[in-house]
């Protein structure tokens, strides 16, 4: 009697636990991901100097440098600027993508990139919708449909006018690297279109707006993506840190509270000190600036913001640059590590 009264208690306990390793794994239910998705608040921004087309463009011209590190890292993605974020979260097959922008235009022209995701079938297609003397018809159609009722319908439809003739050359300058190099995107290979516009049709993707320095946007993320169970494996800043002359609090605030993990990666360029880190060759292809490109631990860079005062400067003393590729440096305890493993 009492072997069959601990066997009882015994399977009881195993059900239990399982159940509740079972609750615990379980992801919060579609409705409510999305809700949090999409319900974190935005910043309101305003007109500036920069609100012209040029800017909805990228010219970090070597972007496929980070392809091999950050294939395939799934979780979250952050990043500021424009078509560049698709890029890299298609190779990181990023299952949610945060977008953010302190311009509008650049707000608007990734909102078009998605509405375009979301009803059309390939790559070319994707780019020739972009060209305005071929396509603005069936563009407006798309836009008005997607934005129908917003009162930035019309703002949106201007933006794509802006940025239509700056897209058209920089799919050429992609073009001519990616056969160069070479190398596929999303804009050149039909598997990550379709990834990319899968994430679209599921509402993963979303364009906001905000500032780095900001105390709204980035925190809503950060809060958001918590609750969702997501880590940012990739947060993006092009190569904004670099004229800040050091983290404000409100930024050292926001981005110590978004959820990363041992995956997770500061994805940044630079142009500063480019005696020692010299430009990858070919980042200065679509402009007279190239960039060296950089990978930082976002675990050791979350470490760092609680120092009363950092700049990104500093995280650049003890880089590990890349043999094989000089325009690509570690930074952290991956430089520390790519040593030994030389």
């Amino acid at each position: 009697m009492l072997v069959c009264q601990m066997r009882a208690a015994s399977t009881f306990t195993l059900v239990l636990a399982l159940f509740v390793a079972c609750k615990e794994a379980t992801p919060a239910p579609k409705a409510d991901m999305q809700a949090l998705f999409f319900g974190s608040p935005e910043e309101t921004l305003k007109p500036t100097i920069w609100d012209t087309g040029d800017t909805t463009v990228t010219n970090e011209d070597r972007l496929e440098i980070y392809e091999p590190h950050i294939r395939g890292i799934g979780g979250g993605y952050f990043g500021v600027g424009s078509i560049q974020n698709f890029t890299l979260a298609a190779w990181a097959k990023s299952e949610f993508i945060w977008l953010m922008d302190f311009t509008r235009i650049v707000v608007a022209a990734n909102k078009i990139h998605i509405a375009f995701l979301k009803r059309l079938k390939t790559p070319d297609e994707h780019k020739l919708m972009w060209n305005k003397k071929k396509s603005v018809v069936e563009a407006d159609k798309i836009i008005e449909e997607e934005f129908k009722g917003s009162d930035e319908l019309a703002f949106i439809k201007e933006s794509y006018r802006k940025a239509s003739p700056y897209l058209q050359i920089t799919f050429g300058f992609i073009e001519k690297l990616s056969k160069k190099r070479p190398y596929t995107y999303w804009l050149n290979n039909q598997e990550q279109y379709d990834y990319l516009k899968k994430l679209a049709l599921a509402n993963r993707i979303r364009a906001l707006r905000g500032n780095l320095n900001g105390d709204i946007t980035v925190n809503g993320i950060a809060d958001a993506a918590k609750k969702m169970g997501v880590p940012i494996r990739i947060l993006y800043y092009s190569n904004a840190e670099e004229y800040f002359r050091g983290y404000k609090e409100p930024f050292k605030k926001s981005f110590s509270a978004i959820p990363v993990d041992e995956k997770s990666f500061v994805v940044r360029t630079i142009s500063f000190n480019k005696g020692k880190f010299r430009w990858a060759a070919d980042s200065d292809l679509s402009t007279d600036r190239g960039f060296h490109y950089s990978l930082h631990p976002a675990q050791h860079f979350q470490e760092q913001l609680k120092l009363e005062k950092v700049d990104v400067r500093d995280f650049y003393k003890d880089a590990y640059i890349d043999p094989n590729e000089y325009g690509l440096s570690f930074l952290g305890p991956l430089a520390e590590k790519k040593r030994q493993a030389k």
